[in-house]
């Protein structure tokens, strides 16, 4: 028995609200919303790590969480945005271990947001860091 509940819920183990589906990925409600209509985009293939995620599986959740956000626009009148959320890893926020992104509706007071932690940082230091990105940025594929 597999015990991932996003894969349970993909099979048919446990209920789940389902809003979009194809062969790749499917979106459900989530069951502690941050607002009605907080929305899971999930690969079909158990896949832990967002970066572990096959082109295919990338496209079709961000095509999926796109999706799903122009819906929830349509279908609550008083969404005024989206916030898109991905964490990879525990220590980042990911409670369960089976890459997702969160579709959130948003609208000004709901009380929910991202902080602004950290300080300005020196140039020479971003760009030095920036460089080392591009130097394995340029050797990933995908």
């Amino acid at each position: 028995m597999n015990s991932c509940i996003f894969c349970r819920i993909l099979t048919g183990e446990l209920a789940a609200s389902r809003a979009f589906e194809d062969t790749v990925v499917a979106a459900f409600l989530d069951i502690a919303p941050i607002n009605p209509g907080h929305t899971l985009a999930v690969p079909r293939r158990h896949v832990e790590a967002f970066t572990d995620l096959t082109p295919v599986e990338l496209q079709h959740l961000m095509s999926a969480g796109q999706r799903v956000a122009i819906a929830l626009k349509a279908v609550f009148p008083q969404c005024e945005g989206i916030t898109f959320s991905v964490a990879e890893g525990e220590v980042a926020g990911q409670e369960v271990l089976h890459t997702h992104v969160h579709v959130i509706p948003r609208h000004k007071d709901d009380g929910f947001g991202w902080k602004r932690y950290g300080q300005a940082a020196d140039r020479a230091q971003l760009d030095a860091i920036a460089s080392k990105i591009v130097g394995v940025v340029t050797t990933v594929t995908g």
